[in-house]
């Protein structure tokens, strides 16, 4: 079986005891990222920061972050230098390449002015720099599959442990602010201007943010855990280069396989945890995709409104989210949502809930038809 030891995210949200209160409160603490257009349009839009540092001048800077989230990861659950050295590293992040980042966004706003020399740094850099900073296992993949990317990098991670590649994951989320990014979204129209509201009927588009996290997994006969991974499945539709299939049936496929990995049914499942965008066709996507799954409607839930949409980032910071969440003794509400969407008819829980143990599920739905979906347990030792 493969366990999941636990691990550490820095978002928006703060400290763990900090993120426990807005979790459980249903709060959250976002900023504005500000843009002015080539026609000298000035736009705004909410965003959520890690802090208020410094962004693309300088190398250093994700190295940084980076550094210190596998650190204070890997003192949390006291791994040796023996187990890292039988610990493989996987990297899941979109949009993470600074020398194009940078050059590239430079017409974001008046700020970018800072220059970098114009190498490829690119995942597989941050990969090479954390094996030998940290002392780890040869043994290194990198995702870059758009909103699925860390997730992808769980599902491969939980596959070389079970072939005993390895005996121990380092799987990392990565994902700060990028102005070629953001400037895309803008230019494609689905950032709202106003608070993420998914699967809500006004919902509007979405908030982007940063995240940076860390995951340990490993097998139990390595090193026992409350939590597991018990299967998942990634499919990509292709239907569009944007999205998933309005019908559902893409996003449905990988919900059914996942189940079919996991040995569990849809009665099994004490939550969902959903992508919950807050775009009009994804969020569209996604809940005719349970409709054709689930017999009737789960108690389902959105992060977004509490880190943002943090890109490749949010499968293993989501991931993180809920173990800490249900560790804590509940299932997070999603903030913002007011009215049912006739189209949809389903509402993700606007009230928290006790619980303490069970099967979740783990949705991830993004760019370009990537679907991805996990189940992952905790049981009461």
């Amino acid at each position: 079986m493969v366990t999941i030891l636990g691990g550490e995210i820095l978002s928006a949200l703060g400290s763990q005891e900090r993120r426990l209160k807005h979790l459980s409160e249903g709060t959250y603490q976002s900023t504005k990222k500000d843009m002015v257009t080539i026609m000298g349009e000035e736009l705004s839009f909410d965003y959520y920061s890690i802090d208020d540092g410094p962004r693309n001048s300088a190398l250093s800077i994700p190295l940084d972050y980076l550094e210190a989230v596998v650190l204070k990861t890997i003192e949390k659950l006291g791994l040796d230098s023996d187990a890292l050295s039988r610990c493989g590293l996987f990297v899941g992040s979109a949009s993470n390449d600074l020398s194009l980042s940078l050059p590239l966004g430079q017409n974001y706003d008046n700020s970018q002015v800072d220059q970098v020399a114009c190498e490829r740094i690119g995942n597989g850099y941050y990969a090479d720099y954390l094996t030998h900073r940290f002392g780890l296992n040869a043994f290194s993949l990198t995702y870059n599959t758009a909103c699925t990317s860390s997730a992808n990098a769980v599902i491969d991670a939980a596959a070389m442990l079970e072939s005993r590649v390895i005996d121990y994951a380092l799987v990392i989320g990565f994902e700060m602010f990028a102005p070629i990014s953001f400037e895309g979204f803008v230019t494609m129209q689905l950032l709202s201007d106003k608070a993420i509201a998914p699967f809500d009927k006004e919902r509007l588009g979405i908030n982007l943010g940063e995240a940076i996290s860390a995951v340990v997994m490993s097998r139990d006969d390595v090193t026992a855990s409350s939590w597991s991974y018990c299967g998942g499945s990634s499919a990509c539709e292709t239907y569009s280069v944007t999205g998933a299939k309005s019908d559902g049936s893409g996003t449905s496929a990988v919900i059914e396989k996942a189940l079919s990995d996991a040995a569990v049914t849809t009665a099994d499942l004490r939550a969902v945890k959903a992508h919950g965008t807050a775009s009009a066709l994804n969020d569209e996507a996604e809940i005719n995709g349970m409709k054709r799954v689930f017999s009737q409607q789960p108690d389902f839930f959105s992060l977004k409104p509490y880190i943002g949409h943090t890109l490749g980032s949010c499968g293993v910071s989501e991931l993180l989210l809920v173990m800490e969440c249900v560790d804590a003794g509940f299932i997070p509400q999603t903030p913002n949502f007011k009215n049912v969407d006739d189209t949809l008819a389903w509402s993700p829980l606007t009230e928290k809930q006790v619980c303490n143990d069970g099967y979740f599920m783990l949705n991830y739905f993004g760019f370009g038809g990537n679907n991805t979906s996990l189940v992952i347990k905790k049981a009461l030792l």
